[in-house]
Formats: structure tokens, sequence, C-alpha cells
């Protein structure tokens, strides 16, 4: 559809006045922005100003003010198709992966149509789709949160099976552990089968933040104590033949051994992560020795 913006008076962006870092704007982008600012004063909600904010998001999809101001739009057509805006909007989402307004104006577009009425299945292409191309998009991730959350989808399989599924393909994707650690602890029935799926992906790659975070998170959030883990975390170390296949299980038996009130060999851990197994945190580890020897 062809719109008419030949009565339309173009606001300045202001390019003239000296300024501190001085944008260089396209002749197309003032003159589609300098349209859209002047509907905007106008608080003009037309189909016309809604194809408007469609150019000037293809010039700028970071520009927040004009995502707020379609979505005035759109609240204010008659019978207006949200499901086709979010059709819309998925297209825009492709071709801005590190955009989150688009993510933030999408929930607002499904609280609109309402819970009740919508089926977050919906949601899994698009999400699959931004995801393949980045597996830690934050945003995506983020948007995932906030669908799981408001459609309570803590006991979905197909929500669990997604992200075991991620985190096969990167068992280092934080990103991934983040997510099922939100998903599964709704409630504590998981505890036990989570520190064995845990300690499974563990032993796969013992040197991975993000399973190590995952294990010590679950004892942490559920008051387990963290002196069961002694056992699993010799696993990964030979003292005696000084054979060290994860820092952080160095480290964990520190925190074990302090509980234990065994100073001396918690001092050792971190002396080892010091001198041999993490030195590019010398100060940190420094500072811990410190304390227990104070």
């Amino acid at each position: 559809m062809d719109f008419d913006y030949s009565d339309i008076v173009p606001v300045d962006l202001n390019t003239e006045t000296p300024q501190l870092c001085q944008i260089i704007y396209s002749d197309e982008y003032k003159l589609i922005m300098g349209k859209l600012l002047s509907l905007m004063k106008q608080k003009e909600y037309s189909l016309r100003a809604l194809n408007l904010t469609s150019l000037g998001i293809e010039q700028l999809a970071s520009h927040y003010t004009t995502w707020i101001y379609r979505y005035d739009i759109i609240n204010n057509l008659p019978n207006f198709d949200y499901y086709s805006e979010l059709d819309w909007c998925e297209q825009i989402a492709l071709d801005n992966e590190k955009n989150y307004q688009i993510w933030n104006y999408r929930q607002l577009i499904i609280e609109k149509i309402g819970f009740d009425n919508y089926d977050p299945i919906r949601e899994y292409p698009i999400m699959e789709a931004m995801l393949d191309g980045d597996n830690k998009n934050h945003h995506v991730w983020s948007f995932r949160k906030w669908l799981v959350e408001k459609f309570n989808m803590f006991e979905s399989e197909k929500e669990v099976e997604f992200v075991s599924n991620m985190i096969e393909l990167d068992v280092k994707n934080n990103s991934a552990w983040c997510h099922r650690f939100f998903l599964r602890f709704n409630n504590e029935k998981n505890v036990k089968s989570e520190i064995e799926y845990v300690k499974e992906k563990i032993e796969l790659c013992p040197q991975n933040a993000s399973t190590w975070n995952y294990l010590i998170g679950i004892f942490e959030k559920f008051d387990l104590e963290i002196t069961e883990l002694k056992e699993f975390c010799f696993k990964f170390l030979n003292l005696d033949d000084d054979k060290v296949s994860s820092s952080f299980a160095l480290e964990t038996l520190a925190k074990i051994y302090i509980i234990e009130d065994d100073k001396e060999s918690a001092i050792r851990m971190y002396t080892l992560l010091k001198e041999k197994y993490d030195p590019i945190r010398c100060n940190y580890w420094n500072f811990k020795i410190s304390t227990i020897e104070n």
C-alpha cells in the first residue's frame, strides 16, 4: 500500500548546532526520521504512521522511541491483527540479532493478545532460528526465561528437552546452564537428578566453569552440605602425582577444608591454584589465603 506523506513537514534533526560528537546522518535517514518525529508530535495513529515506523526501524532498529510510538499506533488502530505484528517482528529480529528492543516489544504484543489466548509454542521457531545463529544470544535467552515464567512452563518437557540439547551441542554454554537452573529449580523435586546430571557433564569436561557453578549453585540454593562433594572432587586430581584436571575441583576442595576446619589443607589448595593451576587470579587466591591465616 502506498501512502501520501506530502503534507508532512519533517522535523529538523538538529545537525547544524555544534555537538561534542556529531552524527553524520544519511539524507534518507533524515527524511524518514524527520517525518516520523513530525507525526509523533501530532500524535497521529494511522496506517501511514505505522508504515513510517517500519521504515524508521529499518534505518535504525535500536531507536526505542520509534518502537514506543509503533506500539501506541497499533493500540489505537481498530481491529488490529497482533499476530501479523509478531510475524513482522520476527523478520526484524532475524536482521538484527543483537537488538533488545525487538524482544521487549514482542513481550508487549503477547501481553496484549493475552496469556490465556496465546500458545507460547508459537515462539519456538523464531527463538530456535536466533539461537542457531548465536547460541549465547542474551536477549533471546532473557525472552525465553520471560516466556517460561509468564506461561508457567517450568514442567514443560519440551523446554527441558530443548535446553538439554543446547548443552549437548556446547557443554560450556553458560546461557543454557543458567536457563536450565531457572527452569529446573522452581521446586526441590529435581535436585537429586540434576546433581547427577551435572556431575556427568563435569566428567565430560572437568575444566568448565559453567558446570561447576551449576553444581555449587544447587548446593547453595538448597542448603546442602558441600562436604558431600569431597569424594567427587578427588576424581579430578591426584596430588601425589601432581595431576589436576580441574582447577574448580581444587577450589571446591579448599571450601570443604575450611568447613572441616582443616586450614592447612585449604591453604595448600589455594597455593596450588595461585602458583600453578590458576595463576591469572593470583591476587584473589592470596586474598583467600589471608582470610584463613588472619
